[in-house]
């Protein structure tokens, strides 16, 4: 756990790039500081390692201040991974990975196999071992930028801005290593990003930082998506942060209806609409007869067991007959989800967020003198129950005095399907024309819910080599 109390850094040209910081990052988990430029985030991350020292206040690292650890020791307990990669242009991949091994006093058999399993645990061949970086794609250098920082199995690791200069689609494959890597090896990561989608999509805790050096907003991705405490991270969060909060809702759940399949668009020449599938059943895209014989684009589509609420609103946008297309886990086609099915669903999540929200806004509102007081003597008085928040109710009203009625509790319920699958496109009843979906290891394509739809030693020895000198001055 890192702590920041009181932390300051001002530059002698007078620029303060952090103020008065009073912070906590939890243990085995992903810490993602995001803001706008000039906000003081790069400047936090490397007080970490003592790249930069604060000019007042202290940080502690497990209850230990970092000023008692040698920087050299200290730095070496922390991997570190920077925009670009960062390798040595004129060592080949392997001699990259192993910098940190070999300054540790590793044997040069020890390094070379842990530099091996690093490979292939960032997922890049075994070829590739003998490579120089200028021999490497971009997203491949920022892989082995990713094991050489994780070569001596530091406790804790930081990232700046380490997925900046990769395009969307290398980016999206290193966030989702990333994330793998801290789940199977349970590492602290404080990463610094400017991509407020990058942070809620990764982030255990997302710290929201302002121009000036001061915290707007420190929570959980859903908490701040849900409640920004004010303007700027409203603003910053920016105008779709209802969409970005479905991504925490599973899809598993979702009434997956039954649909017409067809092997051709030919095969469909009246009725209701079907998807085409292939010869494996995977879906390939929509017929729909009222539209002429053309094969219609598929859409986006997703995996109830596993995708979020954000994914089949997303496939349900995308799909030109406004139903989003579900799939098993071999890729065959499971089903689809309706229009009106995925709003009933975001309304529930909506509903739910408001009911975790509101006992907290009433206990903060609520003054000692608004809590009831029963008219009754101490030993006939019903006593009073604890609700679910953890506060108490009043005690229920005599039997001969009228009762308020209780509203009720539970959530709207969405529709029932009837007896054929409410909303559900029907199978064709001409032999030979269509067929249903191939169904894998007995799945049902009837509606239905979703199937599972510590810091180093303080006498640690010192490397004799000689420590880079860092200027502080004000560039950062």
């Amino acid at each position: 756990m890192i702590t920041f109390e009181s932390v300051s850094k001002t530059y002698r040209d007078g620029t303060t790039a952090v103020a008065d910081l009073d912070l906590v990052l939890p243990s085995d988990q992903i810490s993602i500081v995001v803001g706008p430029s000039g906000c003081g985030k790069t400047t936090t991350l490397r007080m970490i390692n003592r790249m930069i020292e604060p000019t007042t206040g202290t940080i502690a690292w497990d209850d230990r201040p970092l000023k008692s650890f040698r920087r050299t020791t200290l730095r070496r307990q922390m991997g570190y991974v920077i925009q670009n990669g960062g390798l040595f242009p004129h060592r080949t991949v392997l001699d990259n990975i192993c910098t940190v091994p070999a300054l540790l006093g590793w044997s040069r058999a020890k390094s070379r196999s842990r530099a091996i399993d690093l490979l292939k645990m960032v997922g890049l061949d075994r070829s590739l071992a003998h490579r120089f970086p200028a021999q490497l794609s971009g997203g491949q250098q920022q892989r082995v930028g990713v094991a050489r920082a994780l070569a001596a199995d530091p406790v804790l690791l930081l990232m700046d801005e380490p997925f900046s200069a990769v395009d969307p689609v290398v980016r999206a494959d290193l966030q989702q290593l990333v994330r793998e890597i801290q789940r199977e090896l349970g590492k602290t990561i404080v990463m610094i990003t400017h991509d407020i989608d990058e942070a809620m999509l990764m982030g255990d805790r997302v710290v929201i930082m302002r121009v000036g050096g001061r915290i707007a907003q420190v929570g959980t991705p859903d908490e701040i998506l849900d409640r920004p405490v004010d303007d700027f991270v409203e603003g910053f969060v920016g105008k779709d942060r209802g969409y970005r909060a479905l991504s925490f809702a599973p899809a598993s759940g979702l009434p997956v209806g039954r649909v017409r399949s067809v092997r051709s668009a030919a095969s469909a020449t009246s009725g209701a609409p079907a998807v085409v599938v292939d010869a494996e059943g995977r879906p390939t895209g929509w017929v729909d007869p009222d539209h002429g014989p053309a094969v219609l684009p598929l859409g986006a589509t997703f995996h109830p067991e596993t995708d979020s609420l954000r994914a089949v609103v997303d496939a349900t946008l995308s799909s030109p007959l406004g139903m989003a297309v579900a799939l098993q886990p071999s890729g065959r086609l499971a089903g689809v989800v309706r229009a009106e099915d995925a709003l009933a669903a975001v309304r529930r999540r909506r509903l739910e967020v408001a009911d975790q929200h509101r006992p907290e806004e009433q206990a903060a509102d609520a003054e000692p003198d608004d809590v009831p007081v029963a008219d009754a003597e101490p030993d006939t008085a019903p006593a009073a129950r604890s609700d679910a928040a953890g506060g108490t109710r009043p005690a229920e009203p005599d039997a001969t005095e009228p009762r308020p009625a209780e509203p009720d509790a539970a959530e709207p319920d969405a529709a029932e399907p009837d007896a054929a699958g409410a909303g559900a496109v029907e199978p064709d009843a001409t032999p030979g024309s269509t067929s249903t979906a191939p169904p894998a290891d007995g799945d049902d394509l009837e509606r239905q819910p979703g199937r599972a739809l510590g810091p180093p030693p303080a006498d640690a020895p010192e490397a004799p080599a000689a420590e880079p000198r860092h200027a502080e001055d004000g560039s950062r």
